[in-house]
Formats: structure tokens, C-alpha cells, sequence
């Protein structure tokens, strides 16, 4: 009777420690895929830069060094190899285009050159996913850090080098600026 229920309860520990694995894999699996989304969202954003470098040097109230630092932001913010660089590269750059895009609000001319006004859209239009992305990427951290801290499954977390991920966050969007 007593091996009967010594295998009963090895059977049950085998099935438990296999569903908080395949749990931790797909949870883990869910941040991979909203980091990815959220690189390629800030990839995007990333990419008009230089654009915006060339339309603040048409403005005389900023800069010639920040026209240049704002198309250096680029490949800056492409090298950041962890997290935090990231996210520094990222508050930066949201500085920068905060500091841009109020310099740029005061000319009358930009407001109806056509091709400003599409980068405007484009520019608002990368914010807006980027924030979608952050939120669906820190929302997927968030499930798996409280997985990583519940108590029985922590221990497994352990034992299969499950580490806990960082939140990305900086600056909120521009809208309230440009708008």
C-alpha cells in the first residue's frame, strides 16, 4: 500500500514540475515575443531620426549640435546591447523629439509643408505603437515575474535557471505636445 502511494505521489510531482515547466516555457515565450514587436516598433521610430535631424536644421532656434546629435541617435541607440542602455537610448531620444517638436510648433511655415506634416504622422503614428508594444511587453514580464515569486513554483523557477525579467519603461508619447 505504502509503494502504491510513494508512486501515486511521484507521479503527481512529475506531472505538476512538467505543466509549471511547459507554463514558465510559454510565459517565457510571451516576453520573447513582445520584445521583439517592441524592438521592431522602436527599430521603426529609430528610422525616421535622420529625417527629423534634417527638418531641425531648418529651425534657427535649435542647434546645429543637436541637428547632428538627433541623426548620430540612430546607430546609438542600434548599438545598446542590454536592457538598460535601452531604455537610456529610448529616454533620450523621446527628450530629444520632445525638445524638437516643441521648437518646430512655433513655425507657421512647417505646419503646412506637406512633407513635415507626413513625418509628424508617421512620427505620432510610431509613438502610439510603441506604447501598445511597452504595455504588452511589460504586461508579459509582469505575468511572468508573479510565476517566478509564487512560492512552490519559485523553487522550480530556480532549479531550471529561470530568471526574472526587467520592465522596459521611458518617457510617455508625444501627443499631448504635438496635438
Amino acid at each position: 500500500m505504502l509503494v502504491w502511494f510513494l508512486f501515486g505521489f511521484m507521479c503527481a510531482a512529475v506531472v505538476v514540475l512538467a505543466a509549471a515547466y511547459f507554463k514558465f516555457i510559454s510565459l517565457q515565450k510571451a516576453v520573447f515575443r513582445t520584445q521583439h514587436r517592441l524592438i521592431i516598433c522602436l527599430r521603426n521610430r529609430r528610422e525616421l531620426l535622420p529625417s527629423l535631424a534634417w527638418s531641425s536644421a531648418a529651425v534657427p532656434e535649435l542647434e546645429r549640435e543637436f541637428s547632428y546629435a538627433l541623426g548620430k541617435m540612430k546607430e546609438k541607440c542600434a548599438e545598446a546591447d542590454t536592457m538598460q542602455k535601452r531604455i537610456d537610448c529610448e529616454t533620450e531620444v523621446s527628450q530629444n523629439l520632445k525638445k524638437l517638436f516643441t521648437g518646430l510648433a512655433s513655425h507657421e511655415d512647417l505646419k503646412k509643408d506637406e512633407y513635415f506634416l507626413k513625418l509628424q504622422r508617421n512620427v505620432l503614428s510610431a509613438e502610439s505603437k510603441i506604447q501598445q508594444c511597452k504595455k504588452r511587453y511589460n504586461s508579459a514580464v509582469r505575468d511572468f515575474n508573479t510565476l517566478v515569486d509564487v512560492f512552490p513554483l519559485s523553487l522550480v523557477a530556480r532549479a531550471l535557471d529561470f530568471d526574472k525579467y526587467e520592465y522596459f519603461d521611458f518617457e510617455p508619447s508625444l501627443d499631448k505636445i504635438i496635438r
